[in-house]
C-alpha cells in the first residue's frame, strides 16, 4: 500500500512539472479530464522520459539530479511552501520574492519559485540564450522543450538529452552562486550596522533601528563598487553549462544512438569519429 501511495504521489508530481512547463493550468484547478483531448494526452510521459536517460545516457549521475529534483518540485528553492525548511528570501535578481505576504496575497498568478528560477530568472535566461544562439530552428526553444526533454528542430534527441541536463544543472549552479553573493552582502551588511551601532548610540540616536531579518538581503548592503552579483551569476551559470558539455564530449562518442549526429550539428558534434563541442571563443571556464 504504501509503494502504491509512494507511486501515485511522484506521478502526480510528475504531471504538476508536465503541466507547468507547458503552461497549463494545475491540477487543483482543472483536473486532467476536463482539459482538452490534446493537451491531457501530452501528460504522463516524463517518467518514461527519465528512465531513458538514466538507461542511455552513460555518464556521471550528479549531472542528472537538478532534472530528477525538478521533476518533482523537490530543489530547495526559497518560498516552497512545502519545504518548511527551504529559507524564505528574495531571488538576488530582484525580480522575485519581494514584497512580503501582503503583496504575495493579491498576486494570484505570481509565478512559482520553480518557474522564476528555472525558466523566468536572469540566470535561467542566460543559459537559455546559450542554447538559442547556437539553435538552427526557426524560433526560440521553448519551456517545454527545455524541461521535458523535447528535441526542438535541427536536434537531434540525443544530443538534447545531454544539453537539457546541463543547461538546468547550470542554471542550479548559477542560482546557488546567486545566493552565495546575496547572502554575504547581506552578513556584510547585518556586521556593518554592528559594528556601528556602539558609536549610534553614544551620539544619541533615538530613532529604533530597522528589524534586519524582515529586510531583502539584497537591499541590505549594495555589491562591491564595479561588481554586478546578477551579471557575475549568469557568467557563473554559462561557464559551467559549457564547462559541462566539455566534460561529456571528452568522454567520446556514445557507441549506441549517436549515429545521426554529424559535424554540423550543434552544440555537440561528431567529426572523423570525435565528439566536438561548440563552446564559444574566449570563454572562461570555471576551475
Amino acid at each position: 500500500m504504501q509503494l502504491d501511495d509512494v507511486a501515485t504521489r511522484r506521478a502526480d508530481l510528475h504531471e504538476d512539472y508536465e503541466r507547468a512547463a507547458q503552461g497549463l493550468p494545475p491540477r487543483a484547478v482543472v483536473r486532467r479530464e476536463d482539459l482538452p483531448a490534446a493537451a491531457a494526452a501530452t501528460l504522463g510521459a516524463i517518467r518514461d522520459t527519465l528512465a531513458r536517460l538514466w538507461q542511455k545516457v552513460r555518464w556521471e549521475r550528479r549531472h542528472f539530479e537538478t532534472l530528477w529534483r525538478l521533476a518533482i518540485d523537490a530543489v530547495p528553492l526559497p518560498g516552497n511552501s512545502h519545504m518548511p525548511l527551504a529559507r524564505r528570501e528574495p531571488c538576488g535578481c530582484g525580480q522575485h520574492g519581494h514584497g512580503g505576504a501582503a503583496v504575495e496575497t493579491h498576486a494570484a498568478a505570481a509565478p512559482t519559485p520553480r518557474q522564476h528560477h528555472f525558466w523566468d530568472c536572469a540566470v535561467a535566461k542566460a543559459v537559455v540564450a546559450q542554447i538559442n544562439a547556437h539553435n538552427p530552428g526557426p524560433a526560440p526553444i521553448s519551456q517545454a522543450q527545455l524541461w521535458l526533454v523535447q528535441a526542438p528542430p535541427g536536434f537531434q534527441q540525443c544530443v538534447w538529452d545531454v544539453v537539457v541536463m546541463v543547461a538546468l544543472a547550470a542554471t542550479e549552479h548559477g542560482r546557488v552562486r546567486l545566493r552565495g553573493m546575496t547572502r554575504a552582502a547581506a552578513a556584510l551588511g547585518i556586521q556593518t550596522a554592528a559594528a556601528a551601532a556602539p558609536e549610534a548610540a553614544v551620539a544619541g540616536a533615538a530613532e529604533a533601528e530597522p528589524d534586519l531579518d524582515e529586510i531583502p538581503p539584497t537591499q541590505l548592503t549594495p555589491p562591491q563598487p564595479g561588481v554586478n552579483p546578477v551579471e557575475l551569476a549568469c557568467a557563473r551559470a554559462v561557464a559551467d553549462f559549457w564547462s559541462r558539455l566539455m566534460q561529456f564530449a571528452q568522454l567520446g562518442v556514445p557507441q549506441k544512438g549517436w549515429d545521426g549526429v554529424d559535424a554540423t550539428h550543434p552544440i555537440l558534434a561528431v567529426v572523423n569519429g570525435e565528439m566536438l563541442c561548440a563552446m564559444p571563443q574566449a570563454m572562461e571556464l570555471e576551475a
